[in-house]
């Protein structure tokens, strides 16, 4: 016969009749445990995950018929299949135990073959219920995290199209206000005022498409990290100097304190800076005009940390909660009329966590944020 798998229980009061069965299931590939009575196989069903329980029908403190009433009652328990053992073969002794939820019955002395046939198709039963419930634990994890990005995918086309309905009325009416227009040196001022307005309104759904962009990008989880050894002091630097103009245009000061020598880390440039930008541009957007913003890099228990200080409106307790979660709208709106999707600070700390980095928030409600930002410091260049 070809060799069974499983893990079995043998239950009997006698150690002749454990000995024996255990050693034909170990000689058929199966592993055993041995249990002396009914509550001592309730105890070890309990602990351990049989996929065939061999039960005795006549001992001592708790028979078998009151073991396996028990068994068939606890819902951790009830699938297992029971194979009944006993010296008596009336019929009512049978019926007994099948109606109890017996899987099947063997008169003692055991016949090898018969044990073996018996037990065979109380394995592969177990095993396919095993099967079943495993694909039915996948399908609903499955369902549920469909269920939970769906939901996300709605807000954020809500929020999406609620964004790009006011600048793209705004063009329409600003189109119409071109085409009624007079051709004179007195409307080109005006006719130059409102395509200025256009280009605002266009760069604005511009950054509701590229949120889209982001959103879809996070979703689906296409991150590939190309790491190198990256100097982190110059890649803020960087960071500074590029959101300056930004900065200057709400008249707020960027400032940096940053080490005088590099700082390596192991990391994918284009994420770690996409991540920086981020905090910093968030930092900027949120913060009232002639404000400052301070960008600190230093080393902090063998990890390169990074912290953004705006001295804006702060985070409620509302806000903490939820703050690094995606398609989050906070409390605090951009001093600037600029857009927030609510998806930036999700993929910072996604970004982060790839690089096996942490990212964290203090703040209290009306005297600014800090978001900090850590990752692995690379002391080895090489």
């Amino acid at each position: 016969m070809t060799s069974l798998q499983g893990h079995v229980l043998v239950v009997d009061d006698l150690e002749s009749n454990r000995i024996a069965l255990v050693r034909i299931l170990q000689k058929e590939g199966l592993s055993a445990d041995e249990a002396l009575d009914g509550l001592d196989a309730l105890e070890k069903a309990r602990k351990g995950n049989y996929d065939t329980i061999l039960l005795d029908v006549m001992m001592p403190r708790l028979d078998g018929l009151g073991a396996l009433a028990i068994l068939k009652q606890e819902r951790e328990l009830a699938d297992t299949p029971v194979i009944m053992l006993s010296a008596f073969n009336e019929s009512k002794a049978v019926l007994d135990c099948i109606a109890l939820g017996a899987d099947d019955f063997l008169q003692k002395p055991i016949d090898r073959a018969l044990l073996l046939a018996r037990l065979a198709s109380c394995l592969r039963r177990k095993h396919l219920q095993d099967r079943e419930r495993e694909h039915l634990l996948q399908l609903e994890a499955n369902n549920l995290e469909l269920k939970r990005l769906n939901q996300l995918k709605s807000r954020f086309l809500a929020v999406a199209a609620h964004d790009l309905k006011n600048p793209m009325s705004t063009v329409l009416l600003l189109v119409d206000k071109l085409l009624q227009m007079e051709a004179s040196v007195a409307a080109l001022a005006e006719q130059k005022l409102v395509a200025g307005r256009i280009r605002d309104s266009i760069h604005r759904m511009l950054g509701i498409v590229q949120g889209l962009m982001d959103s879809a990008l996070y979703e689906a989880e296409h991150f590939t990290l190309r790491r190198r050894i990256l100097d982190l002091t110059g890649l803020v630097k960087f960071i500074i100097e590029e959101n300056r103009t930004y900065a200057a245009s709400k008249r707020i000061h960027l400032q940096g304190f940053l080490p005088s020598g590099p700082m390596f880390v192991d990391a994918d440039e284009m994420r770690i800076r996409e991540a920086l930008d981020n905090l910093v541009n968030n930092a900027i957007k949120f913060s009232p005009l002639d404000r400052t913003v301070e960008i600190t890099l230093c080393e902090a228990d063998s990890q390169a940390r990074i912290w953004v200080k705006d001295h804006g409106p702060g985070l409620t307790d509302a806000d903490m909660a939820s703050v690094f979660g995606p398609y989050q709208r906070l409390s605090a709106m951009p001093t600037g009329s600029e857009i927030s999707i609510g998806i930036g600070l999700s993929i910072v700390k996604q970004m982060v966590e790839l690089h096996g980095g942490r990212v964290w928030v203090a703040s209290e409600h009306g005297k600014g944020a800090t978001f900090y930002l850590e990752l692995p410091l690379q002391k080895d260049r090489n």
